[in-house]
């Protein structure tokens, strides 16, 4: 920190590191002001990211240090951001509360640094508080994974009204204290809690463990810090103790009739940890009795219909995913209902997959095939799909939709820049995928095609197949230099190149004609024929038809 951001100080001992202190009120007179409420310490690995995507779509922001030693400042104040420092009293809502005592705006935005708002999402933030149709408001966040996939899907109170006394309660895993009207938004943050060094995942885990325990140890029927404990342990695959301190927090539930919607996740934490364990009797129970209590528990019926198929249960899954797509459409339509964090929301693509897989084994291919498409269409990886789609249908001997797939896997590959497994592992799939786009006239495809099969993983006829092939590609696409080398590398294999000159296109059918015409003394008919059809393209008046009598005869066909 410069010596001129210490001559700024603030009563109480906080340090303004940024000179513009006007109430945004007076600033931004078209519509509501908004303050973006932070508390930060060391997270210069992301704060950027969270700052740039919602910069533009507020009027001050303000942040909370606890205590950074990196350049979590620097990078704050880049943005223009108004910072105070407190040191770290392991209460996040202590701190949470401070940021909004210094918001002049009239709407609260609160995010963590490890968030970010969708880039499209900025001014629909603009458009909600101008409308005013509520007091707070749930905003939907998409909890990543390292991977880039989703753990899961929640909605929190992140904007809301300054000035009514809204507060933050409880020293981890905080929670807003709601005052006046609710509403839901669809404004969508990513949340990358998950996108952390293995040091600093396992610092936040005891970090978020020490605190809990010692909630708990002053109050053991915490319900919801148990909960909190429980889904720590979860993530650090712990199962066992996820597991004891879900069931107590479960106990509690059914002790007291508790009706928080926290514990739809717990039902989740204890039943996964079961299965994780090995017991998916206890896993089966847990999730039938969530069922009994949240009849509207996606996550329940995604791991029954899971547990199910790997039991071989056919009914009993084809049941759980049918209930899972019931339940599913009336969430979509009205988000409320989600209430917390729904770990399959975004996994309808593996029911679907679940339901293709069922039909398939019944034989029923025609239903089969309509859920693998909505499977495919809906979500997951395209290219493993495609591959695995192709691959059940071809130990079927289902050739024809066999390959349909394998086409998908090969340009969702191509598209994404890999290779599929399955053409790596048997490289003459690009001879066969080659020969289709040729016949649909796709004539640079089939060339690239053509090119990736490499002759060391290719029999002998494989081999003369690639080269004809080429040989028609790139006459018909008028490509004579690379014409040249798979019709060089043919003439070599017959020991016809000495002394050969291609000077014309009658040079170019004549020989072509010789090539044809050995094929048919090797009697390799259907290379022939190619090769002939080829020449008469090219030169139809050097047409010999006694020459290639043999391969007229329709008795050598």
């Amino acid at each position: 920190m410069t010596n001129k951001n210490k001559k700024k100080r603030k009563k109480g001992g906080d340090i303004l590191s940024h000179a513009h202190q006007m109430p945004v009120s007076q600033i931004n007179k078209n519509s509501p002001s908004i303050s973006l409420c932070m508390i930060v310490k060391d997270e210069e690995c992301c704060l950027g990211r969270c700052l740039k995507s919602v910069q533009d779509f507020v009027d001050e922001i303000i942040v909370v240090d606890t205590g950074s030693t990196d350049r979590t400042c620097e990078i704050a104040q880049g943005y223009g951001a108004r910072i105070y420092h407190h040191p770290w009293e392991n209460d996040f809502s202590k701190h949470r509360n401070q940021s909004l005592s210094y918001a002049t705006g009239e709407w609260i935005f609160q995010l963590d640094a490890d968030e970010e708002l969708f880039a499209e999402d900025g001014p629909r933030l603009r458009e909600i508080v101008r409308e005013g149709k509520a007091d707070y408001y749930h905003c939907r966040f998409y909890d990543m994974k390292q991977d880039g996939s989703v753990h899961g899907i929640f909605y929190l109170i992140r904007l809301f009204k300054n000035g009514m006394g809204m507060t933050y309660t409880r020293k981890v895993h905080n929670q807003l204290i709601p005052k006046g009207k609710e509403g839901y938004s669809d404004l969508r943050i990513r949340h990358y809690g998950y996108d952390l060094s293995q040091e600093r995942m396992e610092a936040k885990h005891l970090r978020t463990t020490t605190l809990l325990e010692k909630t708990i140890a002053a109050d053991p029927d915490d319900a919801y810090a148990l909960f909190q404990l429980s889904s720590s342990y979860s993530m650090h695959k712990e199962f066992d103790k996820a597991v004891e301190y879900g069931e107590t927090a479960l106990d509690l539930m059914r002790r007291y009739k508790l009706e928080n919607d926290f514990f739809m996740t717990a039902f989740h934490t204890v039943a996964h940890g079961y299965y994780a364990l090995g017991n998916s009797g206890a896993a089966k129970s847990t999730a039938m009795e969530a069922l009994s209590v949240f009849p509207m528990h996606l996550d329940m019926c995604h791991l029954l219909a899971y547990i199910y198929f790997q039991e071989h249960d056919l009914d009993r899954s084809r049941e759980m995913s049918h209930r899972y797509l019931s339940i599913y459409e009336p969430l979509t339509r009205n988000p409320a209902l989600i209430r917390t964090l729904c770990h399959s929301y975004d996994k309808r693509h593996e029911i679907y997959f679940g339901l293709a897989l069922i039909n398939f084994f019944e034989k029923d291919f025609e239903t089969a095939e309509a859920y693998f498409l909505k499977s495919f269409e809906d979500g997951g990886d395209p290219l493993i799909k495609a591959e695995s789609i192709y691959r059940l249908f071809l130990s079927q001997g289902m050739t024809d939709k066999g390959e349909h797939w394998l086409r998908i896997a090969y340009e969702t590959g191509m598209k994404n820049g890999e290779i599929p497994v399955i053409f790596q592992e048997q490289n003459n799939l690009f001879l066969r995928i080659g020969k289709y786009y040729l016949s649909h006239k796709d004539l640079n495809n089939a060339a690239e095609c053509l090119q990736k099969a490499m002759d060391e993983y290719l029999n002998a006829d494989e081999q003369l197949d690639r080269r004809l092939l080429q040989l028609q590609i790139y006459w018909q696409l008028s490509a004579i230099d690379e014409l040249l080398t798979p019709l060089e590398s043919l003439l070599d294999l017959f020991h016809m190149n000495r002394g050969r000159k291609i000077d014309s296109f009658e040079d170019l059918g004549r020989t072509i004609y010789d090539i044809a015409d050995e094929f048919c003394r090797r009697r390799q008919w259907s290379h022939g024929e190619t090769a002939l059809q080829l020449a008469l393209q090219i030169s139809p008046d050097s047409f010999d038809q006694q020459r290639f009598s043999s391969l007229l005869d329709p008795s050598n066909s």
